[in-house]
């Protein structure tokens, strides 16, 4: 459970980093939290508004009792993510406020991705940019440190798209299927295979297990509801770029059962230890809430909340 915790801990940040998901052309119940409005009429339009996602993640780092807080509001216009609020908080801090702007080419596909603190400092930003209309280049610029900083340059060849980090030896190459769905996702060191993650899906479009072997060793399955995600119209757009710039370590099976399965993402199993969530809908059968507790031990516990508002 400790392992499945991390896994979508890790999930959320990603998720509150980079709210867009490459153009699919690459290969040539009731209520809301509190500020989040109604959920629309309760009919069979999905026409998401506003997604709310907030997070409580407590651990011991050495003997010192941590906890972090994150608030993500993701404001949503005509299925694609307008703004985000991103708020952070360690310890009972302050919450420290960001705001992210994206731009996109006359394309609709994402060339920017800032985030601009309450003082109106910009302190980091993607930029992405495009040959022949697919992904060539993402640069990611911490404005306060360069340790965080990437330049990663893509090339294409038939179903793969091999990333390359600039000043680096590792590399991943990320194989998609018919239906530009992302089954496999290898990292080298060299010409030696680190981590693979090979992922499986059922003909509904839901992920059904996603296994990794390497650095990193785990096997996950998910299950779902029988009611429309809809996330997965949201994040359908541009869907890989939240792939392609994330570290060559981190798993994507969940973000793909959170965001572009089919269905709504209800329970997982990881290496045996099963976690069910708790999910509420409207009497159209659209999600209003789903919230996610995880108590691995005293020194490990997370909460994931989510709130969905409609407008029809």
């Amino acid at each position: 459970m400790k392992k499945l915790i991390l896994l979508l801990l890790t999930l959320t940040v990603i998720t509150a980093c980079d709210v867009e998901p490459l153009d699919p052309a690459y290969t040539q119940g009731s209520g809301s939290n509190g500020g989040g409005g109604n959920n629309g009429s309760e009919s069979g339009d999905l026409t998401l508004s506003l997604y709310e996602l907030d997070t409580e993640l407590s651990f011991d780092f050495f003997g010192t009792p941590v906890q972090t807080n994150t608030k993500s509001d993701f404001s949503i216009s005509n299925n694609k993510i307008a703004s985000a609020v991103n708020q952070v908080s360690l310890s009972g801090s302050p919450f420290v406020t960001e705001n992210q702007q994206i731009t996109r080419n006359g394309s609709g596909q994402i060339i920017s991705d800032i985030s601009v603190n309450s003082a109106g400092v910009t302190t980091n930003e993607y930029i992405i940019t495009y040959t022949n209309g697919v992904v060539s280049n993402i640069t990611y610029d911490y404005y306060e440190d360069d340790f965080d900083d990437y330049n990663y340059n893509f090339t294409y060849d038939g179903n793969t798209i091999t990333r390359t980090k600039v000043g680096s030896t590792i590399s991943t190459v990320f194989t998609v299927d018919s239906s530009d769905r992302v089954i496999k996702k290898e990292s080298f060191d060299g010409d030696v295979s680190i981590q693979t993650e090979t992922i499986s899906y059922n003909t509904a479009g839901n992920i059904t297990s996603s296994t990794t072997t390497g650095e990193t060793q785990s096997n996950t399955t998910y299950q779902f509801d029988n009611n429309i995600n809809p996330l997965k119209v949201v994040y359908e757009d541009n869907y890989l770029l939240s792939f392609l710039r994330d570290e060559y370590s981190d798993e994507i099976g969940p973000q793909i059962a959170q965001f572009l399965s089919t269905n709504n993402w209800n329970a997982a199993t990881f290496n045996g230890e099963s976690a069910t969530f708790d999910l509420e809908y409207n009497s159209a059968g659209r999600i209003t809430k789903r919230d996610m507790d995880f108590n691995s031990s005293p020194e490990l516990s997370a909460t994931i909340n989510e709130r969905f508002t409609y407008v029809n």
